[in-house]
């Protein structure tokens, strides 16, 4: 499609970044006409790209699991260049464009999961940002290749971590699973997509996550609740969004401990100034 090429050509610069707001934007504009029912999900995911792009402190870590063409992981860099990035990208080839591409960001060549090891990728060439370690029942691979899967807990020793985004197509648990030492460690902001509740080809579905999160002090909100006083999302709540019309595909994963200071830089971040 030439508006993948235009989009993919472009990632890495300024313009790139200008165009994918643009898009953004006015896809968030045709919906009252074409789909009012996807509003809530569009601005999600506006709101959703503002904050991954300020939430990191300076000179934080911020981690791109599922990094693909690096379009998120290059917004935090061009919003602050003294945050360190990490991407994690299982793709070989894609890993290898992207250390060429960026070379202020390291480059993890890896499928995160919770063993290790080597599995079955699967490539969707029309659609690369579905490319993951589970199988689409709505789709067949292009290609399928083998890659090497690792746990981030056997990966990242440091001390520090503070923002993560995970977008793995359904294997989110299993990334999450693998990093039990990390998370508890660092205990980092995540912001992590969710779509569909059916149980994948992995054994994985929402609720999965959401335990997850809850048996760890981990608060789940939709992006539009970060800068609010709103409760957090209870687990039918969360599984609620996951139906259509859908609530959003992003969600924030924030320490309990971490809630008020996420909560005031946000509202910074999208200027809201509460009465």
């Amino acid at each position: 499609m030439v508006r993948d090429w235009i989009k993919n050509a472009l990632t890495g610069t300024a313009a790139g970044q200008r165009l994918n707001h643009t898009l953004d934007v006015l896809s968030l504009l045709r919906v009252p006409t074409y789909n009012p029912e996807q509003a809530s999900a569009r601005a999600n995911h506006l709101i959703a790209r503002k904050l991954i792009c300020g939430l990191c402190p300076p000179r934080g870590q911020f981690m791109d699991v599922g990094a693909h063409i690096g379009s998120v992981f290059d917004a935090v860099h061009r919003a602050d260049a003294s945050i360190a990035v990490t991407a994690v990208e299982a793709d070989p080839q894609k890993a290898e464009a992207l250390r060429k591409r960026y070379p202020y960001a390291t480059i993890l060549p890896f499928a995160l999961g919770e063993s290790t090891g080597t599995t079955e990728f699967h490539c969707y060439d029309d659609l690369s940002g579905y490319n993951s370690l589970i199988q689409r029942p709505d789709a067949v691979a292009s290609r399928r290749i083998e890659v090497q899967v690792a746990r981030l807990d056997d990966l990242f020793s440091g001390d520090r971590l503070d923002l993560v985004k995970i977008d793995v197509e359904g294997a989110e648990l299993g990334v999450l699973r693998g990093a039990e030492q990390v998370i508890a460690r660092t205990r980092p902001v995540i912001m992590f997509e969710s779509v569909g509740r059916q149980v994948n080809t992995m054994g994985y579905d929402p609720g999965m996550i959401w335990d997850w999160f809850a048996a760890r002090d981990y608060l789940v909100s939709t992006p539009d609740r970060v800068a609010h006083d709103a409760q957090p999302l209870g687990r039918e709540s969360f599984l609620d969004g996951h139906d259509y019309p859908f609530r959003t595909h992003d969600y924030f994963a924030i320490p309990q401990e971490r809630r008020i200071p996420v909560r005031d830089r946000a509202r910074d971040l999208l200027r809201i100034r509460p009465d």
